[in-house]
């Protein structure tokens, strides 16, 4: 069925590149959420920066079922008749998501075919490094053919994303990703925080422990992860200054998750990155949020009580190559709580404890996933697509 769909899509871009390609119109497709955000927002505002006379149609993927017959029926004649016109008439097309119809579309050689990628760096593996579907391969391969740029965090990540997407390498480019400009830029970081303390005025004087796991594949797995963070013995360790951020993975299924004065359900909150300003330290297990979070130098501590069950592979070994200490069990975890709590305090380290600050993993690992720390890897990207187009006209 989801064939039949690609076939119908293509059909469509086909007919439509009878039409002139429009250089100054530009596509957002946002595959992996509905709203425009991201790597997406971000780039539409850069672009904004540069031009005044670009028109610019997005698209969002559906992520809930909410809305009615009618609303659906929109929704599927948009994606079917006015999203391949639009495709196959742009000058730009930015994609967050393998996007799959493309396999049987061919592209202008006018059009660039972006790939900017809902996530940063790498660690955990991703795409065609971790699926084992021999006809989901194969469709992502034919799709990603269209590519025509791939920008990355670093160098170092290149391999991975070539594996991952079957790009060939000099259609990457490590330029830096736009949505993490805005961990540079002093100003919106402050304003993040602000408005975070704005909604939650009586946690400004607190100090913030950001909880995010992330997902896992069984029912089962999901209802004993909240059993395995022992939030209530860690609330004990923490004390009475600290406050638990539960941001649970988009996935979860958050009905009935239990809060208290000191453990609040932040997983509706719509701007993750005003956690990441507001918090002074996350917990997490393998989630891809170290990646970003890492750029903010703040403590992380890494709970993976179902390594073994869980490692569905990563690009480097996980116990030496996250940016913090990590533990094994509930007793670990209080151990790393309540030592890398002292250090934040100002009190001693607590002797053969010393690593667990973590300063030396953090380094390290932000060494190898950013060539850049700065706040202007959308401008690099910006020159990397002008210079091309220039070179095709």
């Amino acid at each position: 069925m989801k064939k039949m769909g690609y076939l119908f899509f293509a059909f469509i871009f086909q007919i439509c590149r009878c039409i002139p390609v429009q250089q100054r119109k530009v596509v957002l497709y946002n595959g992996h959420f509905r709203d425009l955000s991201g790597n997406l927002l971000a780039m539409k505002q850069e672009i904004m920066r540069h031009r005044d006379d670009v028109n610019f149609f997005y698209y969002g993927k559906r992520t809930s079922e909410t809305g009615g017959a009618v609303w659906k029926m929109g929704r599927l004649l948009k994606f079917f008749f006015q999203l391949p016109y639009q495709m196959a008439t742009a000058g730009q097309v930015f994609l967050n998501d393998n996007f799959l119809p493309l396999r049987y579309c061919r592209p202008s050689e006018r059009t660039q075919m972006i790939q900017l990628w809902h996530g940063a760096g790498a660690f955990k593996r991703f795409g065609l490094s971790a699926e084992k579907d021999r006809k989901v391969r194969e469709q992502v391969k034919r799709a990603n053919r269209r590519i025509t740029h791939l920008f990355v965090t670093s160098k170092q990540v290149i391999p991975f994303y070539s594996e991952a997407f079957a790009i060939s390498y000099e259609k990457i480019f490590a330029t830096g990703i736009p949505v993490t400009d805005l961990y540079c830029d002093k100003s919106k970081m402050e304003q993040g925080k602000n408005r975070f303390f704005q909604e939650y005025p009586e946690l400004e004087e607190k100090k913030l422990l950001l909880v995010a796991p992330t997902f896992r594949d069984t029912p089962e797995e999901n209802r004993l992860l909240l059993d395995q963070l022992a939030l209530k013995r860690l609330e004990d360790v923490l004390g009475e200054e600290w406050v638990i951020l539960l941001r649970m993975h988009p996935k979860y299924p958050i009905g009935g998750l239990e809060e208290r004065e000191r453990c609040r359900n932040l997983t509706g909150y719509p701007h993750v990155s005003d956690l990441y300003f507001a918090s002074d330290m996350m917990l997490t297990d393998y989630s891809s949020t170290m990646v970003e979070y890492v750029l903010l130098n703040k403590p992380m501590i890494f709970y993976a009580y179902d390594l073994e069950k869980y490692n569905r592979g990563f690009y480097w070994d996980y116990e030496e190559g996250v940016p913090g200490p990590v533990a094994h069990n509930t007793g670990e975890l209080l151990d790393c709580m309540e030592a890398v709590k002292m250090n934040l305090n100002g009190g001693e380290r607590p002797g053969e404890r010393e690593i667990l600050t973590g300063e030396e993993k953090r380094e390290r690992f932000r060494r190898m996933q950013y060539d850049y720390t700065d706040d202007a890897s959308a401008e690099r990207i910006w020159k990397v697509l002008e210079g091309r187009r220039k070179q095709c006209r």
